[in-house]
């Protein structure tokens, strides 16, 4: 029974990954439309297939860094970016709007990074507040698999790539 279980668990996984990189997708394919439609310079032949390449992205991101010493499971880490990464949105659109726009016109790239313990987790916070970077820390309900109050993950952007690598590049991918 618990083996059919975990084939379920990871094959929600999967889709939700798939779901989402696949929302990002036309996301950012709509961007690119919009683009295309206030240039008064684009032919109509372009306008109806946005064509983009690699260099258009990575310009901004949002880090989200993950407590690795939490065990979570790859279900909770996701929930838990997520949160952080809609939380991270939301202030940014108060706080930096601007930012955001150009985040989305260079794709949403999000990058998933880890750290070992809570003390680690909020020094690059306070390093990422110091050099005046939007941040959103989440705390766990505690609901499931991890202690009430817990913090699980932190989001910090969006920001143009090069200024976050400056405090964040020695974490490695999650």
């Amino acid at each position: 029974m618990s083996d059919k279980m975990l084939d379920t668990s990871q094959l929600v996984n999967g889709v939700a990954i798939l779901l989402s990189f696949y929302v990002g997708y036309k996301y950012g394919i709509s961007n690119l439309q919009k683009k295309s439609k206030d240039d008064p310079g684009t032919s109509s032949e372009n306008k109806n297939s946005p064509t983009f390449s690699y260099s258009d992205f990575g310009d901004y991101k949002m880090l989200l860094v993950v407590r690795n010493d939490l065990k979570m499971g790859k279900g909770k880490i996701a929930a838990q970016c997520g949160h952080a990464a809609v939380g991270a949105y939301q202030s940014a659109m108060r706080r930096c709007p601007q930012m955001v726009r150009s985040w989305e016109n260079s794709g949403c790239a999000k990058i998933a990074v880890k750290v070992e313990n809570e003390r680690e987790l909020m020094d690059i916070k306070k390093a990422a507040q110091a050099n005046n970077f939007n941040t959103c820390l989440i705390r766990d309900a505690g609901r499931t698999q991890i202690e009430p109050n817990s913090k699980t993950v932190l989001a910090i952007g969006p920001a143009p790539s090069a200024d976050l690598d400056k405090v964040t590049r020695h974490l490695k991918l999650l």
